[in-house]
């Protein structure tokens, strides 16, 4: 016992010995999983083929019963009842057993879509009835999908039948057939059981064969192996007594460089912290450039309702009597009720901007989009650029109310951006055609125009945050990306097209209709 010891536990390290022990333990361990993996994929692909044969079995028989028994039963008799006309049956069974004749098929059953076994070529299970939801194979045929159940030898099958040898049960589709051989509707389920008794014996070969194979392979590494490991052993002996020498100053080494390596840690963590901040800063830079341009629209309409609210009211002080009252009263209420929704909006854009990096809670309710376009073009109206006697704004909406569920505020907010960006590209002149169609699922909006056009290399970055071709003056690159997180947040795509300068752009946004997208959202 202490020689034993002093093997497994020498003062000195022997390499050699563990190793072959090692060696030895790896060996047996990989030759018994390998052989195990190798029986596994042999039984795997042999079930394969088989479920594959059954498939192409299933097909045939299924073109068959429908050639030579049911289409001319139903010519000759006009309907088939299994239950009471014996003749019909012994006919189904004849034709069946015809076509089973030599193959590796031990029995076959065809259910009707409820579950009911009409046929067996075991006559005694005729009749016999399987309940929803007990046998999962069955029902997933019955649902169109074919399922395969391996049955070991000595186990029951669905039926409750003693099986005494290996089986693979198979369930497929039964389809009705014209002459032809087209399949129809799906009117039952086919069952067949294949003879697979010798797949024990393929997997205990395959694992033997793996088994000799890996320890084969295994035992010429462990040789070749040992070899090198017998030089290794002599060259550590020699590195070990270079490496005591080293040891009584590598603490000291590592320590020098424990040191260093802090300094170096603090210096990156500082420069880090500096990088951050002017990060920050250039940011917050950027997002107040874009917050003005943003609100310079809805400002812009807010300006001019005010003006023309003071032009009417210098017009009315010096006119006394020369005006009708309600007329004069109906348009205060309209500047007035334009400048209230543009302050509001002016809101929402501020709102929207700052919480850039924070999504917000948008409030969603039924909105129709033609109604918003409107309003859009009405609000726009007073502040589009001084040549607009050269651009032409085309709108054809769909006659059908195009109702979705949307934050009315952030879609306006969008339909803004697109056509301001529309009225930027026309400035030397152009058509904007603004158009709404409703199809079976989704609203389509589209924006066009004949300006400037889009660039090819430029299409797949129009939408990337703080990226534009325009003047700094003009804008920022941070409009067309808010639209891109507000249609998104909306279940909507926003697509653009532009065949190159000088051809014009369009902009389309799909969103799904209302009722459409509440299903949607229930099934999901």
């Amino acid at each position: 016992m202490p020689k034993f010891k002093k093997i497994l536990h020498p003062e000195k390290f022997n390499l050699i010995l563990y190793y072959t022990l090692t060696s030895f333990v790896i060996i047996v361990i990989l030759s018994f999983v390998i052989g195990k993996v190798f029986a596994r994929l042999e039984s795997q692909e042999l079930v394969k083929r088989s479920e594959k044969y059954a498939h192409n079995f299933i097909t045939h028989i299924n073109y068959e019963l429908y050639k030579d028994f049911l289409i001319p039963t139903l010519k000759k008799s006009g309907k088939i009842d299994l239950e009471n006309n014996r003749r019909q049956l012994r006919k189904l069974d004849n034709t069946v057993k015809e076509n089973l004749y030599g193959l590796n098929i031990k029995k076959l059953y065809l259910y009707d879509l409820e579950g009911n076994i009409i046929y067996s070529t075991l006559s005694e299970h005729i009749g016999f009835a399987i309940n929803r939801g007990e046998n999962k194979k069955l029902d997933s045929a019955i649902n169109g999908i074919p399922a395969s159940a391996l049955r070991l030898s000595g186990t029951v099958d669905s039926k409750g039948a003693y099986v005494p040898e290996t089986l693979l049960e198979s369930y497929y589709p039964f389809y009705e057939m014209d002459a032809e051989g087209t399949k129809k509707a799906q009117v039952g389920v086919l069952e067949i059981y294949q003879d697979m008794s010798a797949l024990k014996k393929q997997i205990a070969k395959a694992h033997q064969k793996a088994t000799l194979m890996t320890g084969s392979a295994m035992g010429g590494l462990f040789i070749a192996l040992y070899l090198i490991v017998l030089k290794a052993s002599r060259i550590i002996d020699a590195r070990t007594r270079q490496l005591t020498e080293a040891r009584n100053t590598l603490e000291q080494n590592v320590e020098e460089r424990t040191l260093e390596i802090r300094e170096a840690y603090k210096k990156l963590q500082h420069t880090q912290r500096r990088l951050v901040q002017s990060e920050k800063l250039a940011s917050i830079g950027t997002l107040a450039t874009g917050l003005a341009h943003e609100i310079n629209n809805p400002l812009a309409s807010v300006a001019g309702c005010a003006e023309g609210l003071n032009e009417r009211l210098i017009s009315i002080l010096n006119r006394p009597g020369k005006y009708t009252e309600k007329e004069e009263l109906e348009i205060f209420s309209e500047y007035l009720k334009i400048i209230s929704n543009e302050t509001y909006r002016c809101k929402s854009i501020i709102s929207n901007l700052l919480n850039f990096s924070r999504q917000s809670e948008p409030h969603f309710e039924r909105i129709d989009i033609n109604s918003i376009i409107k309003n859009t073009i009405d609000s726009l109206q007073y502040h589009q650029p001084e040549n607009k006697a050269k651009q032409k704004i085309q709108v054809n909406l769909s006659e059908m109310p195009c109702e979705i569920i949307g934050d009315p505020q952030q879609i306006k907010q969008v339909f803004i951006n697109l056509i301001t960006n529309s009225f930027h590209a026309t400035e030397a002149g152009g058509e904007i055609i603004i158009a709404t169609l409703q199809k079976e699922t989704t609203v389509q909006i589209l924006f066009r125009d004949t300006g400037v056009g889009i660039k090819p290399e430029y299409l797949n970055r129009i939408f990337d945050p703080f990226f534009t071709t325009k003047p700094t003056e003009k804008g920022t690159g941070i409009g067309l990306s808010i639209c891109y997180g507000i249609v998104d947040m909306h279940n909507g795509r926003i697509d653009v097209f532009s065949e190159g300068e000088g051809r014009g752009a369009v902009f389309e946004i799909t969103f799904p209709l209302a009722g459409k997208q509440d299903n949607a959202e229930r099934t999901g």
